[in-house]
């Protein structure tokens, strides 16, 4: 029942009391279920060496190289051999796209001897996987945001499986053949989750095969038929080799996606100014709170920050200490005041609540000190009505809104053969339908600058989190339709971040990060950053913000800047 976040602590503070344990990996740590796997892991390892000054020693700060890498579409050719795991498949299964792709298919893959069989419901001993979903017709959004649960659900049912023995595992959409960049359909965007997951199952899953495919339907005004797009798909399958993401246009090109080094921008938009109104998801405190302050001493912008926290006075007692320890006392104190016990959960929720209260009425109070108007609304972002209710109160006494930062977001990190749907649901639905309720909150409202707080799980995946990289990949894929809808009226960013040195960082795993190479933003660096992007023109619409991708999971698909 432990996430992964909480078993990398965990294991920090075991290091920083033992520094001679052996080192595990994060790869590893993620099939380490129990305290007995994790001994025996250790004990596997061999005698460990003595502790020295180099390894019990915290590993040094170092001045942090903070990267921009912008998406770009890439011609790719097809490497002439099969993906593994098709032809060898025993029990591969193809899910119904609803347009006779699927059928179609079967039928292709036994003109080249694999036997296929098209189901409804994708069963646990499937060895190889080609979900459909994502080219099936749909009219509305909510048509298009249920895939992305369908698929969640088909890779969930064989996750056991891909785990231990391997296989394949194939997600295929229709996006306009590149992923989205172009922003030509603005409801089958979000759909756009599926490639993610695909991300985070190759990952989760190192002995099997997976691949995206982003296929396109359409050729011009005319729409190719089931069997043409079943042989597109076919020959992606036998001749594409193990390319992760491709690109499968109607006019036959064959693409993938490359992150590119790039500037910050500096071509300022002049859209945001000390009338605008900006309105933020998740800005009363961590990372989005820091971005907003920047952002207020850069324009004097009016501030609306909204988020779940009710806003309650603090009983007087506890106002003087600062102190966790201190703090965790005090209410333990209270308790068995009113002749109760409470259990250490129901401290730590207590605990979470007062420190959230501290830390928005301190954002809200450095707001008005740098001379930004500003108030703290609670509500739900997901739910739609109320938010609308409460913006209509901002436009009569602020006026239109006019700017809208998403940064609202949750974590249940579990693999996806343990995630459970109430977390998906909650992870996936905070991030995507909180979006859907701004956008239509603000629909008649003359937006000069919408800015998204993506992740870079979106672009890499991981372990743990298919579903926040899903919904992130949303976000980036609503970014660029919104950008094609609005054109240059409206500044639109999706920002993947990195990790910040800060919000869900705990010190115990930013030493984690430090130990894997993993570059932190600094609070201030990561502000400016998103000032940056939020003010300046750029074409660039979707944007990783984090350490050098050298020898992450991207690094092999990055295009270094240019020096000049």
């Amino acid at each position: 029942g432990i996430d992964s976040i909480k078993r990398v602590e965990i294991l920090s503070a075991m290091r920083e009391r033992a520094p001679n344990l052996p080192e595990v990996k994060p790869t590893e740590l993620a099939l380490l279920r129990t305290l007995g796997q994790i001994i025996e892991h250790m004990q596997a390892a061999g005698k460990p060496a003595a502790p020295t000054a180099a390894n019990t020693s915290a590993p040094a700060d170092k001045p942090a190289t903070i990267q921009r890498f912008a998406l770009r579409e890439v011609p790719a050719t097809p490497a002439g051999k099969a993906m593994a795991g098709i032809r060898e498949a025993q029990r591969l299964v193809v899910t119904d796209d609803g347009a006779g792709v699927a059928a179609a298919l079967v039928v292709n893959l036994a003109k080249h001897s694999i036997n296929a069989k098209l189901v409804a419901t994708v069963p646990a001993d499937a060895d190889a996987v080609i979900f459909l979903g994502g080219l099936r017709p749909i009219k509305t959004i909510d048509e298009a945001v249920a895939v992305n649960r369908e698929a969640f659900h088909a890779s969930r049912a064989v996750a056991a499986r891909m785990t231990t023995q391997g296989g394949a595992f194939v997600t295929v959409q229709d996006t306009g053949g590149d992923f989205g960049l172009s922003g030509q359909d603005s409801t089958r965007a979000y759909l756009g989750g599926v490639s993610a997951l695909a991300r985070t199952a190759a990952l989760e899953w190192p002995t099997a095969t997976v691949k995206a495919i982003d296929l396109e339907r359409s050729v011009g005004k005319k729409t190719r038929d089931a069997n043409a797009l079943a042989e597109a798909i076919v020959a992606e399958l036998l001749n594409g080799g193990t390319t992760l993401e491709v690109g499968l246009h109607s006019d036959g090109r064959r693409t993938t996606l490359t992150s590119v080094a790039t500037e910050s921008p500096t071509l300022v938009a002049d859209n945001i100014t000390n009338k605008s109104v900006v309105v933020a998801s998740g800005g009363g405190r961590g990372v989005t709170a820091a971005a907003l302050l920047a952002l207020a001493k850069a324009k004097q912008a009016r501030i609306v920050l909204l988020g779940r926290t009710t806003m309650t006075d603090e009983p007087a007692e506890l106002s003087s200490i600062n102190d966790e320890a201190g703090l965790k006392r005090a209410l333990m104190q209270r308790a068995q005041a009113e002749g109760r016990k409470a259990t250490p959960s129901e401290l730590n929720a207590q605990m979470a609540s007062l420190l959230a209260l501290r830390e928005i009425r301190a954002t809200l109070a450095e707001l008005k000190a740098i001379g930004s108007e500003a108030r703290y609304i609670a509500v739900d972002v997901a739910d739609a009505s109320a938010l609308s209710a409460e913006l209509k109160t901002v436009r009569k006494e602020w006026g239109p809104i006019t700017a809208i930062v998403h940064g609202a977001g949750v974590l249940a990190d579990k693999r996806i053969e343990e995630k459970t749907d109430e977390q998906f649901d909650r992870v996936f639905d905070t991030k995507v339908s909180g979006l859907r309720a701004l956008l239509s909150a603000t629909a008649k409202d003359p937006l000069t600058a919408l800015c998204l707080f993506s992740s870079v799980a979106a672009r890499s995946g991981n372990l743990g989190q298919c579903d926040y990289a899903m919904a992130n990949e949303v976000l980036n894929l609503v970014a660029c339709a919104e950008r094609a809808r609005r054109g240059d009226s409206c500044v639109v960013r999706a920002i993947g971040w990195g990790p910040w040195e800060g919000g869900m960082v705990t010190p115990s795993l930013k030493s984690h990060f430090q130990q894997m190479g993993v570059t932190l933003i600094p609070l201030a660096v990561g502000a400016q950053h998103f000032v940056d992007e939020i003010a300046c023109r750029s074409d660039d619409i979707s944007v990783v913000i984090g350490g050098p991708m050298g020898d992450g999971p991207l690094g092999a698909n990055v295009i270094p800047q240019p020096q000049h």
